[in-house]
């Protein structure tokens, strides 16, 4: 099942805190609801897999004084693969209304934080860093509008990892794309329906020795239809079965992609 990580909960006080700030200046609007993300992820390079791995998430935004607002998103990915625990992308941005001619017509720049999850590379580790974001939003009738947001992870931090046939993930950047609908159903009520991408790529590198790296206690790992299996070789790549030198390393790429619901309190 898809983890809830310490920076999701710190996102949901956040907004909760910038809630209350808001309430008190007088001047708010907001939502807070729960998505399902039917996705599919993709992995690349020592540990190749496709896998569906539609799971829940969250979404939680708020607009203070008609031009800043915070926003935090978790959106996760539960592969259908066994062995493979879920992996959840986070994010808590703030944002700044640089054109709001009305509240569902602006284009709105942000700055904020991003973690991503590397369970589909079968590691519990995680990495994290700063994020710019974008969003646009266009009325198209009533209640009704178009939107569509992006952000761009330029330098996420390295991982050391024992579970990690590399032993050594570098070089990590990411970005995440998202295009949608929200309709306003009610006063209180509002339903979003969309297209989602979350997309990081990296480089795996080889440890200095594969006698004494930092492998599994059972020599490395590699994939099988989707599973984690141990290497007959243990110095041999889990996808090619090619000996790896201490300056080898192979790029690769997590990639999440699918549709999305949701259904959220709109204040």
């Amino acid at each position: 099942m898809s983890k809830t990580s310490n920076p999701a909960l710190a996102a949901v006080v956040a907004c909760a805190l910038c809630g209350s700030a808001a309430l008190a200046a007088g001047s708010i609007d907001g939502e807070i609801g729960a998505v399902y993300w039917a996705n599919e992820i993709e992995t690349e390079g020592l540990t190749p897999m496709t896998t569906d791995a539609d799971a829940p998430g969250f979404r939680a935004e708020l607009w203070m004084l008609e031009r800043y607002g915070v926003k935090a998103m978790q959106f996760g990915s539960d592969p259908d693969a066994g062995g493979i625990d879920g992996a959840d992308t986070t994010s808590v941005d703030l944002m700044w209304r640089a054109w709001s001619p009305t509240e569902n017509n602006f284009v709105a720049v942000g700055l904020g934080w991003g973690q991503m999850d590397l369970a589909p590379l079968g590691s519990n580790d995680s990495t994290s860093g700063a994020r710019l974001s974008v969003e646009g939003r266009a009325g198209i009738a009533g209640q009704l509008f178009a939107y569509g947001s992006g952000a761009y992870l330029p330098a996420l931090s390295d991982v050391d990892s024992a579970a990690i046939v590399g032993g050594r993930i570098e070089d990590l950047s990411g970005y995440e794309l998202e295009l949608g609908l929200s309709w306003r159903l009610a006063p209180f009520m509002s339903m979003r329906a969309g297209w989602r991408v979350n997309d990081m790529s990296f480089s795996e590198y080889s440890p200095e020795s594969m006698g004494s790296g930092p492998l599994l206690a059972g020599g490395p790992i590699g994939r099988s239809g989707g599973n984690i299996v141990p290497l007959a070789i243990a110095p041999a790549s889990p996808t090619l079965g090619v000996p790896m030198t201490p300056s080898s390393n192979i790029d690769g790429s997590i990639a999440s992609s699918g549709i999305f619901v949701g259904l959220g309190f709109h204040f």
